[in-house]
């Protein structure tokens, strides 16, 4: 995404746009690109420095790593923010900074989980486990009664 600097004011300029999910450029085999970037930022210019400000959102298609199934891994980064110092540049490039707050995001091995549809098989590691009673609960003195009547 670039920005020509002359557009830039002392005023607020929102910038509402989409960019190619190939900006990505992922290379994982567990990873691929699905939906648009699109991005929300409001940037501001004073003498001295470049403010950008918003937020990120896309979807990419991971391979869950329990049942090899693919499913979409929604990413929502409400924080972007770049601050530039002058002297500026005549076009200013986000696409770099964009790209690495997104694979920032990205989980290092992805599951599918219970809330996908046709979730893995690993939907027992979600269930609540019932809790086991601690053995002070009980009285640690009944314990060793026990243990010294066997």
């Amino acid at each position: 995404m670039k920005i020509l600097t002359s557009i830039l004011a002392a005023e607020t300029l929102v910038i509402d746009s989409s960019m190619h999910a190939s900006l990505l450029d992922l290379k994982e085999p567990h990873v691929k690109e699905h939906s648009p970037i699109q991005i929300h930022l409001t940037a501001y210019k004073d003498e001295e420095e470049v403010y950008f400000n918003g937020n990120l959102k896309t979807s990419v298609l991971i391979q869950c790593g329990r049942c090899c199934k693919w499913f979409e891994y929604p990413i929502e980064i409400s924080n972007f923010s770049v601050q530039l110092h002058a002297p500026f540049p005549e076009v200013i490039d986000l696409s770099s900074r964009i790209r690495e707050d997104i694979l920032l995001a990205l989980p290092m091995i992805g599951f599918c989980g219970p809330e996908v549809a046709n979730g893995c098989f690993g939907k027992e590691l979600f269930e609540d486990q019932p809790k086991e009673a601690s053995i002070h609960d009980a009285g640690i003195w009944k314990i060793l009664e026990k243990i010294i009547k066997r």
